[in-house]
């Protein structure tokens, strides 16, 4: 299967990292077929390689597949776990991850400029890996209250003290029209104070089993439901 590249613009070159990776990584040869994508298209594309540039002629555009429309509003957690959050609901197909301090996240908002860019990096690259059209886009809030959730037809609580509500229950058959977001709470969970913020706007509250999920991987099981009913 073709090495797949997420470009700024299609342009017939390729640089930087990108470069790098065919050359060096993957140690290609003029001839070699590999996958472009930008502005949420993907071509087939042959690869010319003389010294130190790499450019490429498409072949044909490629079909995209029904995708869902899911951003994932993650309560900021630890560390390294942002990291783990955005691979992973990246290769879940997330649209979009929004990270933001709740109640409870011990974790703080600090030098976000420079983690914007290395979790766009770790999007990237997941959505390389995943094969998809496009990657998503990653955005740190200040606050939950930051949020426009006007913008959601369906909005899911995933809440540990809800057993009973399955996401079969509130989720529609067919969801490929649908805007929706699903809330993930950091370590610790969400108060009761955000639960009724968020009853007020409508979330409707959800059990993601009776297993408590650690918070980066809690979308997850989310996220692959959503994408198996996605059409």
């Amino acid at each position: 299967m073709s090495q797949r590249y997420f470009l700024d613009e299609l342009n017939q070159v390729i640089t930087g990292q990108d470069a790098h990776h065919i050359k060096k990584v993957m140690r290609m040869k003029t001839g070699d077929e590999i996958i472009v994508c930008a502005q949420k298209k993907c071509f087939l594309a042959s690869i010319e390689i003389n010294d130190d540039h790499v450019t490429y002629q498409t072949i044909e555009e490629l079909k995209q597949p029904s995708k869902m429309d899911v951003t994932l509003i993650q309560g900021l957690p630890k560390g390294s776990k942002n990291d783990f959050v955005v691979k992973y609901a990246t290769i879940f197909n997330a649209s979009k991850i929004i990270l933001t301090p709740m109640q409870r996240s011990i974790a703080k908002l600090e030098n976000t400029d420079n983690k914007l860019k290395r979790l766009s990096l770790i999007a990237k690259e997941a959505a390389e890996l995943a094969h998809r059209f496009e990657v998503p886009e990653i955005k740190f809030e200040k606050s939950m209250s930051a949020i426009d959730f006007e913008v959601f037809d369906l909005i899911l609580l995933a809440d540990e003290n809800n057993k009973t509500k399955t996401l079969d229950q509130v989720v529609p058959k067919t969801i490929n029209d649908l805007k929706i977001a699903l809330i993930i709470g950091p370590e610790g969970g969400i108060t009761d104070a955000e639960r009724e913020m968020l009853k007020n706007r409508n979330a409707v509250s959800i059990s993601l089993g009776n297993n408590i999920i650690p918070t980066e991987a809690a979308s997850l099981y989310a996220l692959s439901y959503l994408s198996i009913n996605k059409s």
